[in-house]
């Protein structure tokens, strides 16, 4: 839904969701429209592309937001992203920054730290289906949530 039009995300915390699950399904493109990173070189949405490269995103979990309502400016969206590269997996947490501009969400800035956990054993590769559960937490299906139509 809102990868089809990047900036109709009503909240801070719908554009965390939204932009989780582009990196989960491959949509650079939406990550580069949605991004306004302070004191960094704009990024391509090939640039963003080869740094996830090998990376598979699991889960994520909201753990904490500070205002990011529809009236609000600015907002903070507190996170744990859980992801899988190559034969290890490892889990992001990242207390990251919106600001609104023209009524559009952008993400700005956010503090991370990522620990990389033990080899998996005999893991599958992780598969979405139309009606399978949202990759970002939401409760809803992929298809009526961020599913690319």
């Amino acid at each position: 839904m809102y990868h089809n039009n990047p900036g109709t995300a009503p909240t801070a915390e719908t554009l965390m969701r939204s932009r989780y699950t582009a990196f989960a399904i491959g949509d650079f493109d939406y990550i580069a429209a949605t991004q306004k990173i302070k004191e960094a070189p704009e990024q391509s949405a090939t640039d963003i592309q080869d740094s996830n490269e090998h990376t598979k995103w699991i889960k994520l979990e909201i753990t904490e937001t500070e205002e990011g309502l529809e009236k609000d400016k600015t907002g903070v969206v507190a996170f744990s992203a859980h992801f899988k590269e190559g034969k290890h997996i490892g889990r992001l947490s990242e207390r990251s920054i919106f600001k609104k501009t023209k009524g559009q969400w952008f993400y700005i800035s956010g503090e991370h730290d990522v620990q990389k956990n033990t080899p998996l054993i005999n893991s599958e590769e992780m598969k979405t289906g139309r009606n399978d559960p949202c990759l970002c937490g939401s409760g809803k299906k992929f298809k009526k949530c961020c599913a690319v139509t």
